[in-house]
């Protein structure tokens, strides 16, 4: 099987990108104890993050277990989610 994210903690709202990703690939993240499939809605570059589900403005949004920030715009899943929304 090809992963093209991986999920890093189990309440990981995005994953990093483990190659590059066009928009509309069909994605598989793999996770704790499981694997996430979802389409790209956008070009996500290697080592990139990519929303696993929705993030409203003003939602954390969480990497390692950890926020690492807060959405500054809505976010939907399968976005690229940078500095422009973070």
């Amino acid at each position: 099987m090809n992963w093209h994210a991986t999920r890093l903690a189990s309440d990981d709202n995005v994953a990093t990108a483990l190659q590059d990703i066009a928009a509309g690939d069909a994605i598989v993240v793999i996770a704790p104890n499981a694997t996430i499939d979802l389409v790209a809605l956008e070009s996500i570059r290697l080592c990139h993050k990519i929303a696993l589900s929705d993030i409203a403005p003003g939602d954390a949004v969480v990497k390692y277990g950890q926020c690492i920030g807060v959405a500054t715009a809505a976010i939907r899943r399968g976005a690229w989610v940078h500095v422009h929304n973070l």
